[in-house]
């Protein structure tokens, strides 16, 4: 399905504490999008926001259908599927792989029978190469399985949208670039799109379509990574393409 969504104007703020002040952003089918920024700047609350955890104070998200003729019909957030992976990866130690992956179609209004989901998350798991790890824990397996497990679980629905909330945090290099390719191979394989929060610059370029820039509560530069170069800003420029302050602060 091609779609778009539409962020017009979010804003939000905690007590006096501004986070987001009018965001826009657009999100399109089979997209990987990066929001990028410094520490405590609200790029995990606007994930939120989008998922539906926490509530705005104003500002729209809209779903639209992209129709062949072009013409945009208004969706539903159903009508998409949205999922969150968490930045620690939020499995549940006393369940095995399997029942982690499991939880999302057997919560909820409308469980799926019990020979459904048994289907859905065995075929899901061997797509991932966890199949071998079905009846293991948390505990016993690596953080890198653990990660992939988490991966499954959001995959499991089938959403159009997985928001990735820092997935590469505390890791190595190798694991990281892991971690990356594996987002990469998966977007390719099963055609969701993903928005991610990464302190990873430039690593991060690696794998997206698209970078949003978010400092001061707004998005302050969106675009393809090699569009960065055309920033008449130095500082900024530096900033984006490094990760790093030098010139002067942002």
């Amino acid at each position: 399905m091609n779609f778009q969504i539409n962020i017009k104007g979010l804003s939000k703020h905690f007590g006096t504490n501004v986070v987001l002040d009018g965001v826009d952003l657009q999100i399109t089918a089979e997209t990987i999008t990066a929001v990028i920024g410094k520490s405590g700047t609200g790029k995990s609350v606007l994930l939120k926001l989008i998922a539906g955890i926490l509530e705005k104070n104003s500002g729209t998200i809209e779903c639209t259908k992209i129709l062949e003729s072009g013409e945009a019909i208004p969706i539903s957030f159903n009508d998409i599927g949205f999922s969150y992976m968490f930045q620690n990866n939020a499995l549940f130690d006393s369940m095995t792989a399997f029942e982690n992956v499991a939880l999302p179609l057997i919560e909820g209004n409308n469980p799926l029978p019990k020979e459904k989901v048994k289907e859905k998350v065995n075929h899901l798991l061997e797509q991932l190469d966890l199949a071998s790890s079905s009846n293991r824990y948390p505990g016993e397996l690596s953080g890198g399985m653990n990660k992939r497990i988490a991966f499954a679980r959001a995959l499991v629905t089938e959403p159009k949208v997985v928001l990735f909330d820092e997935p590469t945090t505390g890791l190595d290099p190798e694991r990281k670039f892991t971690v990356f390719d594996m987002i990469e191979k998966y977007r390719n394989l099963f055609g969701f799109s993903a928005l991610l929060v990464s302190h990873d610059i430039p690593d991060v370029y690696k794998i997206v379509d698209s970078v949003a820039w978010l400092d001061e509560g707004k998005i302050q530069f969106f675009g393809k990574p090699e569009n960065i170069d055309l920033i008449s800003e130095i500082p900024i420029r530096e900033y984006l393409k490094t990760g790093r302050i030098s010139s002067r602060n942002l």
